[in-house]
């Protein structure tokens, strides 16, 4: 079958001579042959879709960021935060011990255990008496303070870290005063725990711990624990996450 005058090459329905344009607007009604001039464009691209903002990621910076705020400031104070026992007017006992007057209006270890987390800055003063802002910073819209309360045992102290006004997390040094200080807890024992433990079983291994810290933040619970070696030189510091040992270290056991 012989081709057409109009259609020389054979290139079927669609061609089109050259200089007679494209096709009337009643002939465009079926797309020309693949191949044609005229054949229908490639479909669009299907658009893109923006990626939502992780919203998880800034709680998780910003509890990061209280956390971490936390520890440095527990550090620092037992460290170098007490006075050492100096009584009000400036003096000091012979042995190192606290004048009768060197605890009042500081805050003691039961004043430190009624405080709970979830409680507003005005609630937790109204315990402890007045303490010092040490820190205030905002991370991923989340403001944080830090108050610092000088403890009624030499060389004590403790902190309240606020999110957003409340409280999230606590901690201090020294406030078990002397009983504290000394304990049962050796590299034996220390080698013993293990992470995954659960609190009771970590304890009965450990033996008496002092509870230093609770951190309760965007549904999660942490507390950290201090063991003493006998000697008072030794100590071993657990964390635990949930009531599950996450985390230990040690210094000077034996």
């Amino acid at each position: 079958m012989g081709t057409s005058a109009q259609d020389p090459a054979g290139h079927g329905e669609g061609w089109r001579q050259p200089g007679q344009g494209p096709p009337a607007a009643s002939e465009q009604g079926q797309p020309g042959p693949p191949g044609s001039p005229y054949a229908a464009p490639p479909p669009p691209p299907p658009p893109r879709r923006r990626r939502k903002g992780c919203l998880t990621c800034g709680i998780a910076a910003a509890v990061g960021a209280v956390i971490v705020l936390v520890v440095i400031v527990v550090l620092v104070v037992s460290v170098g935060g007490s006075d050492g026992g100096k009584d009000e007017s400036g003096g000091s006992g012979s042995s190192g011990t606290p004048s009768a007057s060197t605890g009042k209006g500081r805050i003691t270890k039961e004043m430190y255990d009624r405080v709970r987390t979830g409680m507003t800055e005005r609630e937790v003063t109204a315990i402890t008496g007045p303490c010092e802002s040490s820190a205030e910073d905002e991370v991923a819209g989340v403001r944080g303070k830090v108050l610092t309360c000088r403890g009624a045992e030499a060389f004590s102290a403790a902190t309240f870290t606020f999110s957003n006004g409340r409280l999230a997390a606590k901690g201090q040094v020294g406030l078990g005063g002397d009983a504290a200080r000394k304990g049962p807890m050796t590299k034996e024992k220390y080698d013993r725990l293990r992470t995954g433990m659960s609190l009771k079983e970590a304890l009965a291994v450990a033996g008496a711990c002092e509870k230093d810290s609770d951190t309760d933040v965007a549904g999660s619970s942490a507390t950290g624990y201090t063991c003493t070696s006998a000697d008072g030189l030794g100590n071993a510091s657990l964390v635990f996450t949930d009531g599950k040992l996450t985390a230990k270290a040690q210094t000077g056991l034996e």
